[in-house]
């Protein structure tokens, strides 16, 4: 997970439970999310804030988290019954003058309304020639298993407000779920920022901290972009990460390119692509 994002959890096990209690009564809500891999876990965890829950008989607790922050794991101090560790949170090093950052912000902008109009393209032949590919027919189909899983966690949850929001982003193209995204990331961003007066930067630090989180956030299935989206959680420089999104979203552009072709469309953009030359 990434800054400003929700997970829907389950908690019926007793350790978990535990960890719950635990994480209410002793630390304000606030948890870190592990990230296991077959190497051991990796040392930047997502800071989330519990959001919301419900406890439910025999069912356990329905609890929905956000991803306000992240932090550096120092030392395992515990593994039974559940992980505890000393960590310290990570704040990014933003530069003092913002002027590539913001070109390069801009860039990434163009390209999201870029990669939308060819996306758009891709689906309008589709359905004209009423066909879809084998990626198209699996994405598909575990879009239709996050719903449902989905579903079955807002049973457990009286809160409903979050439903609408979940129907509109399978509606919206990738502009608009990177819109959403920015929102959502600028407004529960919780590190501080110092400042000078910079009249010609477009956008503060906080803005372009947001833009850099929101980057990564506009696929359906978000696991898609997991290896992005680790580098991303890992960095802690704010120009960094955004070249690191310039990167994935030129290799998206070159995949569209190719399912273009293939359909026998030729993309008006083709000979004005977003320089990204700056990154």
């Amino acid at each position: 997970l990434l800054q400003g994002e929700t997970k829907q959890l389950r908690l019926y096990e007793e350790r978990f439970i535990e960890l719950f209690e635990d994480c209410m009564e002793n630390h304000s809500g606030v948890v870190g999310m592990g990230l296991l891999a077959s190497s051991g876990i990796i040392q930047t965890v997502p800071l989330c804030e519990i959001e919301a829950y419900n406890r439910m008989d025999g069912f356990g607790i329905f609890a929905t988290i956000r991803v306000v922050g992240r932090a550096s794991l120092v030392e395992l101090t515990t593994q039974e019954p559940y992980l505890k560790a000393v960590c310290t949170e990570i704040v990014d090093d933003i530069a003092p003058n913002l002027e590539l950052p913001n070109h390069l912000a801009s860039n990434i902008e163009n390209f999201m309304l870029l990669l939308s109009s060819m996306e758009h393209q891709l689906s309008t032949a589709s359905k004209e020639n009423d066909e879809m590919n084998d990626e198209d027919v699996e994405m598909q189909r575990r879009i239709k298993i996050a719903q449902l899983d989905d579903r079955f966690y807002e049973e457990g949850d009286d809160d409903e407000s979050g439903d609408d929001d979940e129907d509109d982003t399978l509606e919206l193209d990738r502009r608009g779920r990177f819109n959403r995204a920015y929102e959502v990331a600028l407004a529960t961003d919780t590190q501080g920022y110092c400042v000078s007066s910079q009249k010609n930067s477009d956008r503060t630090p906080a803005e372009l901290t947001a833009l850099s989180w929101s980057s990564f956030c506009t696929e359906l299935l978000p696991e898609s972009d997991a290896t992005y989206r680790i580098q991303a959680l890992d960095s802690d420089n704010l120009f960094d990460r955004l070249k690191i999104a310039s990167h994935m979203l030129r290799d998206k552009q070159t995949v569209l390119k190719k399912k273009l072709e293939t359909a026998g469309i030729k993309y008006w953009a083709d000979d004005n692509d977003v320089d990204m030359d700056s990154d």
